[in-house]
């Protein structure tokens, strides 16, 4: 067996095994654990080319120059985000994506039939397995209940991203179609049809959007094939990159100003007809916030996977599941958004170069007429299903996930093997892979596999942590807490630093000292956090310390005006100073009713 072949069998071995892997013990089943595996995977394929002793080359050309800046500048950005623990993690997930890349390129060229012919067995064996977990589901789904269709994740997490992962994976079933003989091709045909009835039955209209303009984009490119068209890619290149800006510059904050003028409109009519007509205002309010955290840090971003952190200094008004259910974010729901928030104008820049090279050098291989049918099918959908990729991405957030992650830089790599087979494209330069530079990059992956290991301890504990909170056992909280932290992790799925845990039972248990040198260690994590503002407040109210109190209790209402635990704590220091007028204004601003803002009224009212 060629050294090359056995390198093919261990990344589709790490394909496999991520897209399906899962754990019970940690708080998400699956986002880390196929971080792992993949990691752990490319790093022992990284190695096996260590070891190769092969003669390679890096044909630096715009594309793969692209992707690796682009991956370089994420990295970099490391050193300017608040909190390194997420920006360690999400820009490892880019460098594996470069990664994957990499090695699908390298098995395309050496055993392309062999991977191909892999890869469609596999899409047809992953829509049985996801099917047969949604039909599992399917008993908790209520009819004429459209949020109870969320309970369909089968194995990826959220039912958007199971819809967008068949979506991908689609492309490997009609290649399956057309490539696999006898039953296979039956049992292709057979799952294409069941993942499209999936598909309709879950109804995610992103997908169904990406799905659309995919088959359009496929007819068009067909009926189109034959026609001769010259262009100057690099001119065509420029253009393409500046009607993008200034679509995300312009024409997306025009847009979404105008869908929430139209909301509140609409939320002010009396008929519940017209109220129906109202667009999704939360995903507007996270559009709209996204924009001004890119306005205060345009050029290169908060940092890769600062989002979260960043989010709510643009406040939570208007979104009333956050400030009333205390629902947290993630991430925007928008991949463009999150890429332009996190890296600035510089990173969106660079990734607008790497994909429109790859879409623009298709289109001049397709003209190719000395290439098969075959290749000219495979660049047309790979064309295709690349722009619904990321016309989805911008409705949702599929780049938050391994296997999404996978799939979509496979068939970038497919696009560019069949770029340079059938057009050919420019080399910059060629660099030697020396033992040295394959050594780097193997260190590089297992940095990768630390990050997730420690990133999977720290959901271990954290899952732990809450158990015990819920005993009340403060002290066993504690001790979680500490386990879960390191430089990868300190924060939980829902943006709360851990050390907010560990101070509020330091604070159960009386020990105060503590408890406000771990709310300060919240604050350095998530500084823009309303729990975590209004503790520390509280924090240094125990201590007398009135002044630092306000601040931080006046923080927290700006950032979450309906908040109503600052309110009472404010109105008790006032209350204290005898300011009856500034207590008076606090409880009455305050929405919900408490046994002690009664009591603080009945004060006031007596004193004012």
């Amino acid at each position: 067996m060629g050294k090359s072949l056995r390198l093919t069998k261990v990344f589709l071995a790490g394909i496999f095994f991520s897209a399906l892997s899962h754990s019970t013990q940690i708080l998400d089943p699956t986002l880390t654990p196929r971080f792992i595996v993949l990691a752990v995977f490319l790093m022992f394929a990284a190695f096996m080319l260590y070891r190769s002793e092969l003669k390679l080359n890096w044909e630096i050309d715009i594309i793969t120059s692209s992707y690796f800046l682009f991956a370089l500048f994420c990295v970099a950005s490391i050193s300017w985000a608040n909190t390194n623990s997420e920006a360690f993690f999400e820009s490892s997930k880019v460098v594996l994506s470069l990664a994957v890349f990499g090695f699908a390129y390298f098995s395309l060229k050496h055993d392309a039939g062999f991977l191909k012919n892999n890869l469609c067995k596999f899409s047809v064996a992953v829509v049985f397995i996801g099917a047969g977990f949604a039909f599992s589901q399917y008993s908790k789904i209520r009819i004429h209940d459209k949020e109870s269709l969320y309970q369909i994740t089968a194995l990826n997490g959220h039912k958007n991203l199971y819809a967008s992962f068949l979506f991908l994976n689609l492309f490997f079933l009609i290649g399956a179609a057309m490539d696999l003989k006898g039953f296979l091709k039956l049992l292709s045909y057979i799952a294409i049809a069941l993942a499209l009835l999936i598909l309709v039955f879950i109804k995610t209209k992103a997908v169904w959007i990406g799905l659309l303009l995919t088959a359009l984009i496929f007819g068009f490119l067909y009926v189109t094939k034959k026609i001769k068209l010259k262009f100057n890619f690099y001119i065509s290149l420029i253009v393409c990159v500046l009607l993008a800006n200034l679509f995300f510059a312009y024409v997306v904050p025009m847009g979404i100003e105008k869908g929430l003028s139209h909301n509140e409109i609409v939320s002010n009519s009396s008929t519940q007809e017209q109220k129906e007509k109202e667009l999704d205002s939360e995903r507007l309010m996270l559009f709209h916030k996204t924009y001004d955290m890119i306005g205060k840090h345009p050029f290169i971003g908060v940092g890769m996977g600062n989002w979260q952190i960043y989010f709510p200094d643009a406040t939570l008004s208007g979104m009333w599941r956050a400030e009333d259910l205390n629902f947290t974010f993630q991430r925007p729901h928008n991949d463009w958004l999150w890429i332009l928030s996190e890296t600035g104008w510089i990173g969106l820049n660079l990734f607008f170069v790497f994909i429109f090279s790859v879409l623009l050098l298709l289109s001049r291989a397709l003209r190719n007429e000395a290439a098969s049918k075959r290749s000219h099918i495979e660049m047309m959908l790979s064309a295709a299903f690349i722009i619904g990729f990321f016309t989805i991405s911008f409705f949702d957030f599929p780049k938050e996930r391994i296997e999404h992650l996978i799939f979509i830089n496979i068939i970038l790599a497919l696009a560019y093997y069949q770029i340079k087979n059938n057009s050919g494209i420019e080399i910059l330069k060629k660099i030697n892979l020396s033992s040295g530079i394959l050594f780097c990059i193997m260190l590089v992956i297992l940095f990768s596999c630390v990050i997730g290991v420690l990133r999977y301890r720290g959901e271990y504990y954290t899952r732990k942590m809450y158990d015990e909170k819920a005993l009340k056992n403060e002290v066993k909280a504690i001790d979680a807490g500490y386990e879960a932290l390191s430089f990868a992790y300190c924060l939980d799925p829902t943006s709360v630093p851990i050390y907010w845990y560990t101070a509020n039972a330091y604070a159960n248990l009386q020990n105060y000292q503590k408890a406000h040198a771990d709310f300060l260690l919240a604050l350095k994590h998530n500084p823009y956090n309303r729990n975590v503002l209004n503790d520390l407040g509280s924090s240094y109210a125990f201590t007398n310390n009135k002044e630092l109190a306000k601040k931080y209790y006046e923080e927290a209402l700006r950032i979450s005006p309906r908040f109503d635990d600052p309110k009472l704590n404010l109105a008790a220091l006032y209350i204290q100073e005898k300011n009856w007028a500034k207590a008076d204004t606090c409880l009455r601003s305050m929405l919900h009713d408490s046994e002690r803002r009664s009591k603080y009224q009945k004060m006031v009212d007596a004193f004012k």
